[in-house]
């Protein structure tokens, strides 16, 4: 039986707790958690703050060297400050539906 949407009661702290116990259970000495531009920045990095981790953040923008000469945005949000070869890497979205 569902439950109908009305009557949820979501915890955003304790949403958050479980998510933080799941990626711990994950972790690795070579892991580091990614962002993905711009929600899950955020999430990555108070993530990897609490678990004492490396974070990066990468925009899923494309990486092309003309957006400038054509008005587009360019992709400057990528920041990875650590080597990722070798690492194992955890990409962190704030996707809770599509569509």
């Amino acid at each position: 039986q569902r439950t109908p949407m009305s009557d949820l009661k979501l915890d955003a702290e304790g949403l958050y707790l479980e998510l933080q116990r799941g990626v711990q259970r994950l972790l690795s000495a070579d892991t580091a958690l990614v962002g993905i531009w711009s929600g899950g920045a955020w999430l990555a990095e108070r993530l990897a703050a609490d678990l004492g981790v490396a974070a990066g953040t990468i925009s899923s923008a494309l990486h092309r060297d003309d957006f400038g000469s054509r008005g587009m945005a360019k992709a400057d949000h990528t920041r990875l400050p650590f080597d990722v070869n070798g690492r194992d890497i955890l990409l962190i979205d704030d996707v809770l539906y599509t569509g």
